[in-house]
């Protein structure tokens, strides 16, 4: 595919990447809510009041003017409270300013946080910079009648040579007391506009919080900077154009909410259009040279944002290189034109140069993302819309059915899916059947499956403790037993990074990695999607969901074969139980070929009484009633179906 050429960008996120988790919190109020326009205009009256005093060089007495400011915004229904927490946060942020220097930056923003909990991010922003006008307001207090008052002049002293004066008034030479009073203010214009304009929560919602979140760990970092003794001007400086920065980004992004402003094409309601239109309005946003690979060819349409994994891509290059030419894949990346930013950018010609396949510019298919999203359910895990040559969609999401079957899932049609999924039986072939492992995996399936007398164990979990005593206790009963042993580990789901490693485990362990444990737990919840979406209870649904259940959830668990025989699953403790006991199997005579039904027999006996519910978290692929921003990190959240057993 052609280079695309680079494009301005007008409009884009603003985010600290090194602030992105400092601020974590929850939320226990709708994201937009904030304090009623009346109380903000007061509250910012009163900041701007105090600000003045401080950098005030004359030695006026303003006591009585910001007392009765006080005094009236008392008066405002629920008001007090509000006051209440700029009063302590302010003590907080005081610790950090007298205590030259020592103060804990981190402990103040967890306890600033803790404080604010029950508030809206707007909110939480506007009692900050009030807390902190309130602390300097005080400490310039002492500073001013330092001479002519002895407690202030003792208190002065406590703070051991430190210049507060000079730290102050540095404050309005770096432009900080007019810059965090001008982005504030432009916050909450921004957060109203959001409040009236239903159509754009979606796309501005993250701009906006991270913004907002941003503003507020700039405000706790200036109140600690204050506390240096050395020359702090060249900080302040950097907070104030940060937080210029921020008040432009606001402003910029302002403009695409009024609804005059607002494009069409991405933020009204879309059009009702045929199939056939929008997958030729698709083809219109590919290069000319690229549309001609896909002339009477099936397509793929791989649809993702730019978080799809590189486990993903890996599994599907291999699928696709098998595939002998029966379709193409293109890859639509969905991503909001306000989100497209240089970051973006880098992060698709990233994914794009690891595939094999057609990648679309992502400005090309602005147009088309709300159809896609609406008509064909796209909401943030990755699909892929199957369209024949002439035009027709057989399924809607393919991937579930490549990860199950391989290149066996063409044409991907319901039918074909149906009659693959006919298997009854819960086989180590069965499972493993189109897996794409390593080729120094050490895995030879049809070799263990023709063996009556190799006691092959998977097993997965994170942790160790349990994983080390596992292994030794199926070690000593496979030695016991007069059987060979295959251990394989799966490591914790599809969590990337959380898995055991070969040397945490031991030399004789077979660990499967990366993109192929990926696959392994991707294939398991297709299984399952396809068992629940064609309503069938078999004897597969029924162990996928054990393994799925447990190991999904980061449990430990271990499912156990011989031969061609049925495999049977366990949790992690039942495993354990049973290998602790394996002697009680001996004396039964359940031993060499026979050691599996053994197992099976003696986990009947041990959990015939006891309870255990089963949690299944499988990811949503199809329509749902609408997204939700974490209130948290400000990001999508991911979707998952939850099906629980009984109540904790």
């Amino acid at each position: 595919m052609a280079a695309e050429a680079k494009t301005s960008h007008p409009s884009r996120y603003y985010s600290f990447d090194k602030l992105s988790q400092q601020t974590q919190m929850t939320n226990k109020t709708n994201c937009l809510q904030t304090l009623e326009p009346d109380v903000r205009r007061h509250l910012l009256d009163l900041v701007e009041s105090i600000f003045k005093f401080v950098v005030d060089s004359k030695d006026t007495d303003q006591s009585a003017e910001l007392e009765n400011m006080i005094s009236s915004l008392e008066r405002i229904q629920g008001m007090r409270q509000v006051l209440n927490d700029i009063r302590d946060i302010s003590c907080e942020m005081s610790c950090n300013l007298l205590a030259a220097g020592s103060g804990n930056l981190e402990k103040t923003r967890t306890a600033v946080l803790e404080r604010l909990r029950s508030y809206s991010w707007s909110a939480k922003v506007v009692i900050a910079i009030a807390a902190f006008a309130s602390s300097i307001g005080e400490l310039s207090m002492l500073v001013k009648h330092r001479d002519d008052d002895l407690m202030a002049k003792l208190l002065v002293k406590i703070l051991k040579g430190h210049s507060p004066k000079l730290d102050l008034n540095a404050l309005a030479g770096a432009g900080l007391t007019d810059g965090m009073l001008e982005v504030v203010r432009t916050n909450l214009k921004f957060s109203d506009s959001l409040k009236v304009q239903e159509s754009m929560k979606e796309a501005m919602l993250e701009f906006y919080l991270n913004a907002t979140k941003n503003i507020f760990d700039i405000v706790l970092q200036i109140s600690a900077v204050l506390s240096k003794r050395e020359d702090v001007h060249v900080e302040l400086k950097s907070f104030s154009a940060q937080l210029r920065d921020i008040s432009i980004q606001l402003q910029d992004n302002m403009k695409y909410i009024g609804a005059e402003k607002i494009s069409p094409l991405e933020y009204e309601e879309v059009s009702e259009i045929s199939t056939s239109e929008l997958i030729a309005k698709i083809k219109k946003c590919i290069e000319v040279q690229d549309s001609e690979k896909l002339r009477n060819k099936h397509v793929l349409f791989l649809i993702s944002d730019l978080n799809i994994s590189i486990e993903e891509i890996k599994v599907l290059e291999r699928l696709y290189e098998e595939n002998e030419g029966k379709y193409e894949i293109v890859w639509l990346p969905i991503v909001g034109s306000l989100a497209y930013d240089d970051k973006a950018e880098a992060r698709f010609l990233e994914l794009r140069q690891m595939m094999k396949w057609i990648a679309v510019f992502p400005p090309r298919i602005k147009e088309v993302i709300q159809y896609i999203k609406r008509d064909w359910h796209f909401i943030k895990e990755a699909i892929a819309v199957s369209v024949t040559e002439g035009g027709e969609i057989t399924c809607l999401n393919a991937l579930p059915m490549l990860w199950t079957w391989g290149k066996r899932a063409f044409p991907f049609t319901e039918e074909e899916w149906k009659k693959l999924d006919e298997r009854k039986t819960w086989t180590l072939d069965s499972l493993f059947d189109q897996l794409i492992l390593p080729g120094d995996s050490g895995i030879d399936i049809e070799s263990w499956t023709k063996s009556e007398a190799t006691l092959v164990c998977l097993f997965g979990g994170g942790d160790i403790s349990w994983n080390q005593e596992f292994i030794q206790k199926v070690n000593n009963a496979a030695q016991s037993a007069g059987v060979f042993l295959k251990l394989v580990y799966l490591g914790v789901g599809k969590n990337k990074g959380k898995g055991l490693t070969r040397n945490q485990l031991g030399r004789d362990i077979l660990v499967i990695q990366s993109e192929s444990q990926w696959q392994f737990w991707s294939r398991l919840e297709s299984i399952l999607y396809a068992k629940i979406r064609f309503g069938k209870k078999d004897e597969v649904m029924q162990e996928a969901l054990k393994v799925v259940g447990y190991g999904g959830n980061g449990e430990e668990w271990a499912m156990f074969s011989m031969g061609q025989g049925a495999m049977v699953t366990t949790s992690g403790k039942t495993a354990l139980t049973i290998m602790e006991h394996y002697q009680q199997m001996e004396r039964s005579g359940m031993i060499g070929v026979h050691f599996l039904e053994g197992i099976k027999k003696y986990k009947k006996l041990i959990t015939r009484d006891v309870h255990s519910c089963i949690n299944l978290h499988l990811p949503a692929m199809g329509q749902i009633p609408g997204i939700m921003i974490c209130p948290e990190c400000s990001k999508v959240m991911d979707v998952f179906y939850t099906y629980r057993c009984c109540p904790e």
